[in-house]
């Protein structure tokens, strides 16, 4: 196969670069997604360098020594990272715990002989039933 000329290697250097450091010009952005004219002009710069025959890891060098560490993009903090993982994991231990206990309700409920005490929502036995009509004919002759 051909292999790939110099002009195309320095300009996959480039979009690589643009592509993952982050613009000094506009927070938030790569360098290729900054729409402001110095990220054009640093875009050009790179692939100026990387023409002239500097390697990928030896641009990137030079623009975080230019521009600071901020532009290899934002790596954050540990107990930022732990603390996330920690409050994601409490979340999954707190689902489980309600599902168990939801499922174990739902098995006491479908339980044939289960005390009226220990499940509010089991529909009244016939004795009730009666009490309660009783409770009712008395009330309707006060």
């Amino acid at each position: 196969m051909f292999a790939p000329t110099s002009d195309a290697r320095a300009e996959q250097v480039q979009a690589e670069l643009a592509n993952e450091l982050m613009s000094p010009y506009c927070p938030g952005r790569t360098i290729a997604a900054c729409p402001s004219g110095q990220a054009r002009k640093l875009e050009d710069h790179i692939l100026a360098e990387a023409k002239a025959g500097k390697s990928r890891a030896e641009i990137e060098d030079s623009l975080v020594a230019r521009f600071g560490a901020q532009i290899v993009g934002y790596a954050p903090q540990p107990a930022v990272m732990y603390g996330a993982a920690a409050l994601g994991a409490l979340g999954l231990v707190m689902i489980a715990a309600a599902g168990r206990r939801w499922l174990r309700r739902s098995r006491v409920v479908s339980q044939p002989g289960t005390p009226r005490a220990a499940v509010a929502t089991a529909s009244p036995t016939a004795a009730e039933r009666a009490r309660l009509a009783d409770a009712i004919d008395d009330a309707d002759e006060f």
